[in-house]
């Protein structure tokens, strides 16, 4: 069993709580980032109704034609929306091409305002209230989720929810629907997903139940431990961002996905990178400093061997 908490962050959430609990869930989550940099939630508030029916429409969408698929290819999308093939993601250098399937969606802006991840999506051509509203649904429940989880880990490091009034102001957010196929290979350099760690600030992951692939390298053990995919339990973990900007207290933690279910794989992860213009929030008053915008196009072009473009 793996040793990653479980945390229920029901009492953050509920206006009903004592500042006591809510302190308590606090206490928890920051204690779970700084020693493993990923913990798992349940009581976020997301209906398992939501999750269900956003997996289903992620089954939808790699359920069709391959042609049909690369026609959302995101590589002709300045925005980054869109379908990439098995293979055109390598987070590992030192690995295979990951052996698994995307689909990027994020806020819908309007095409005049286009620039780095932020744009249109590219839609398939699949019935509305399968995929897009499932989807658009999900997606505002994780953008509550979000930042309530950087409000709690804002505390944790002593600061008053207000240092993030620019960084959740316009934020960008954007989903991956991913599709693993079954692990086959005997080559020991193929992983659904090669080891990383995540670009920005938090990751909020939805796993299908049932199936498993997940692993975070722990330290202390010199090892990979496993995180079981549990149904209405969600799994955060802190991205390069957050580490660098908390100054290494949150840990961005190396992962890596085995499709070990012996089937399809699908899951659900929200990178939550925040607002492209911001800087540091955990040093209110500083002028200057690495963006947002500057920090995740220079991680973008790292994994995909491609120039971002404006």
């Amino acid at each position: 069993m793996s040793p990653i908490p479980t945390i229920n962050i029901r009492a953050y959430i509920d206006p009903s709580a004592s500042i006591e609990e809510k302190a308590e869930v606090i206490s928890k989550l920051e204690a779970a980032c700084s020693h493993y940099g990923f913990l798992q939630i349940s009581g976020h508030g997301v209906p398992i109704s939501t999750q269900r029916a956003a997996l289903e429409a992620s089954k939808l969408l790699f359920s069709l034609s391959q042609e049909d698929k690369d026609k959302l290819s995101l590589k002709s999308n300045p925005a980054r929306r869109g379908y990439e093939r098995i293979g055109e993601q390598i987070l590992d250098s030192k690995s295979l091409p990951d052996n698994k399937e995307g689909y990027y969606l994020g806020r819908e802006v309007p095409l005049e305002h286009t620039g780095f991840l932020r744009g249109p999506n590219q839609w398939p051509d699949l019935p509305e209230e399968l995929f897009r509203r499932p989807l658009e649904n999900y997606y505002q429940h994780m953008d509550k989720l979000g930042k309530n989880l950087l409000e709690m880990l804002a505390i944790g490091l002593g600061h008053d929810i207000s240092v993030l009034d620019t960084f959740t102001r316009e934020p960008v957010m954007n989903l991956k629907l991913l599709h693993y196929p079954p692990h086959i290979s005997k080559n020991d350099r193929q992983f659904g997903a090669g080891e990383h760690t995540d670009f920005g600030a938090i990751t909020m992951l939805m796993q299908q139940p049932g199936k498993d692939g997940l692993e975070v390298y722990y330290e202390p053990m010199k090892g990979w431990l496993s995180v079981s995919a549990v149904e209405d339990v969600f799994v955060i973990n802190m991205g390069d961002l957050i580490h660098k900007w908390s100054n290494g207290r949150y840990k961005s933690t190396l992962h890596r996905v085995v499709n070990k279910s012996g089937d399809e794989r699908y899951s659900i992860p929200c990178f939550y990178q925040g607002d492209l213009a911001a800087t540091n929030p955990f040093k209110p008053g500083e002028d200057g400093g690495e963006t947002v915008e500057q920090h995740i196009r220079g991680r973008f072009d790292e994994s995909y061997g491609i120039k971002t473009r404006s």
